[in-house]
């Protein structure tokens, strides 16, 4: 079910990894994959569970029905139709509620009351070797790189890429990129101590959360060269150029990624960046409204 997805030359500079087009439209299907491989087939038996904004509900869902178990997503309520409908397509329970909700059982999963499987964003083993397999296919498409940005939402994609391109090429530096309306980790850094924000919903919806776990920045901290911050204007403008040059459909985090790197290469003299385009749901009426 993982594809091995292009890496897609944006300029003489910039490489894209169109994660966009792996499947169910994003990379979580590469951690949840491993992370069920690795569990204990008697707990898996049970079902499983995740706190989602919907992409890794998704392919949480998918690998639910594959196994023939139950699975129950707690779903923020502001989470795009595109992303319910799959889910619900998969047969998975959806527990709606507001963000805050969710965030807290992703801060604290002992919350969560379930006997199911609760697949974490960050610390379920296995998942995060999942997600570097994509550093795996970006040096091995084009070993020269010596950049990488990654989107950062909980902070999973980008400690598995890291870990793994710290061990086959640890040369490379690891950066960051977050929305304007929600840089948690971006303050932190700043501040050398972990900062809350106030998070604003919008379009950028995959990435930009309140605050950095604990046990996430510390590792953060060590694993990534710098954090990037991106407008929702840039946001924007990469999204419309994916769709219109390259034909790519993207959602908001993805394209904050290319918007990162572009600012990334005119600051710095890196010869070589990659950037992730991490997922491509979004809702149709939204996709179309900005890339008019």
């Amino acid at each position: 079910m993982i594809i091995r997805t292009p890496l897609i030359s944006f300029n003489s500079r910039i490489k894209m990894k169109s994660e966009n087009q792996q499947a169910f439209g994003s990379y979580k299907i590469r951690g949840v994959l491993e992370a069920i491989r690795r569990a204990d087939p008697r707990v898996v038996c049970k079902g499983l569970a995740a706190a989602s904004a919907g992409n890794m509900a998704q392919a949480v869902a998918y690998a639910a029905k594959k196994a023939g178990v139950p699975c129950r997503i707690y779903l923020p309520n502001t989470a795009p139709e595109v992303k319910r409908k799959v889910i619900r397509e998969w047969g998975a329970e959806l527990v709606e509620m507001p963000f805050e909700e969710v965030w807290a059982l992703v801060k604290n999963p002992s919350k969560v009351v379930d006997e199911r499987l609760f697949i974490h964003p960050v610390h379920t083993p296995g998942l995060l070797e999942g997600y570097g397999s994509i550093a795996d296919e970006i040096l091995s498409a084009q070993p020269d790189f010596d950049a990488i940005v990654i989107p950062f939402g909980v902070g999973g994609l980008t400690l598995g890429v890291a870990s793994r391109m710290k061990e086959l090429k640890p040369e490379v530096a690891v950066y960051t990129c977050e929305p304007e309306t929600a840089a948690p980790l971006y303050q932190s850094l700043q501040a050398g101590k972990l900062t809350g924000v106030i998070r604003t919903p919008s379009f950028v919806d995959a990435i930009g959360t309140p605050e950095v776990l604990p046990e996430v920045f510390s590792l953060a901290r060590e694993a990534v060269q710098g954090a990037l911050v991106v407008t929702l204007q840039e946001t924007r403008s990469a999204l419309k150029t994916l769709c219109h040059q390259y034909g790519l459909r993207c959602e908001g985090a993805g394209a904050a990624a290319l918007a990162g790197a572009i600012q990334l290469q005119e600051q710095s003299d890196y010869k070589q960046i990659a950037c992730i385009l991490s997922g491509g749901n979004i809702d149709s009426n939204v996709f179309d409204r900005l890339v008019q």
